[in-house]
């Protein structure tokens, strides 16, 4: 029993083996001669040797003896020592899942040198693989489940990111097909708005150059001749022309300052002769069709110049009394720095 224990010592203390041969040195060692079952550790053979030497290591496999097993490798490097000898070592990682004492058996290391040509076999290795110890006693325990950590800034921003990109696809999906039920354009350049006495005057001019009444159309031509005397009362005077019908738009034009009885009359003219055609198929003469269109442009300049002139009429009005505060303004500071000056001149 007491030389089992020395012989333990022994194994326990040096857990390597090497020599020399002809000026060279090699090795075979591990980490550790005891480990716990399922722990790592490196297996490595190291061999010093002149410069020029070629150093051959054996390629081992799967297994480095029965019951160690290699789990990774083999890694190799190579120093140059300060006597100019070359340490050139090749490692691997090893482990073993059983409990017992095992012995790494010898490994061959061939060098070859111009003067010296050898295999050399390093020494085997003991190793003891020991396990955990159970007390039955203390019976089972339940499983210890992970402790749960704070989260962190960093960890939930890109959680956050994520979904505020979600929801702008969402909304973007949304908008589009909005624009789609409207049969608006996605993508639409944004033109400058045109006045409607601009508008107005446009659509005339098609019109009477379309000729529509000459050549049959004559309830076209009355309809896109009431529709753009309709656009202009809604964009110029703010009435809903588009949506009333022609008495409802006659009747909101005689509470309008813009527009003169005059006016009026001719444009219920135009109006009822217009109802008269697309109501009633009526076929008005031919100079009744050109005297409704000169209606239409009268109307149009008439009204536009008198709101014009009105916008004038304000502006200069707005620039009188602007001009007659700075001027009252002056006035009073005028007196204040003479009520100022007075006492100190006496």
């Amino acid at each position: 029993m007491k030389g089992r224990l020395i012989l333990l010592l022994l194994v326990l203390l040096c857990g390597v083996g090497g020599v020399k041969a002809q000026n060279v040195e090699y090795i075979a060692e591990v980490d550790t001669n005891y480990i716990m079952i399922g722990d790592q550790i490196h297996f490595r053979m190291k061999v010093l040797a002149e410069p020029g030497a070629r150093v051959n290591f054996p390629v081992l496999k799967d297994t480095l003896a029965k019951g160690i097993e290699i789990v990774s490798g083999p890694v190799r490097d190579s120093v140059e020592e300060r006597d100019g000898r070359m340490l050139i070592e090749e490692s691997y990682v090893i482990t073993s899942f059983d409990t017992g004492v095992y012995v790494l058996p010898s490994v061959p290391i061939q060098v070859l040198r111009e003067d010296f040509n050898n295999v050399l076999r390093t020494d085997p290795i003991q190793l003891i693989v020991n396990t955990y110890v159970v007390d039955l006693q203390k019976g089972y325990n339940d499983i210890v489940m992970p402790k749960s950590a704070p989260w962190t800034f960093g960890e939930i921003l890109p959680y956050v990111l994520w979904v505020l990109l979600g929801l702008a696809v969402v909304a973007l999906i949304v908008w589009i097909v909005r624009k789609r039920k409207r049969h608006e354009p996605i993508f639409a350049n944004v033109k400058p708005a045109i006045p409607p006495y601009e508008l107005a005057i446009q659509a005339l001019e098609e019109i009477k150059k379309e000729k529509l009444w000459q050549s049959g159309k004559t309830k076209e031509y009355y309809t896109r001749l009431t529709d753009a005397i309709r656009a202009y009362l809604n964009g110029e005077l703010g009435i809903s022309a588009m949506e009333q019908t022609s008495f409802e738009t006659l009747r909101d034009l005689e509470k309008n300052k813009n527009v003169t009885k005059e006016q009026r009359e001719k444009l219920a003219m135009m109006f009822e002769t217009a109802d008269f055609v697309k109501f009633a198929k009526a076929e008005p003469l031919p100079n009744e069709n050109e005297s409704n269109l000169n209606i239409a442009y009268g109307f149009v300049n008439e009204t536009n110049e008198t709101i014009r002139e009105q916008e004038e009429k304000a502006r200069q009005e707005a620039e009188a009394k602007e001009r007659a505060r700075r001027e009252q303004e002056e006035k009073e500071a005028r007196a204040g720095q003479e009520a100022e000056q007075a006492p100190k001149e006496k």
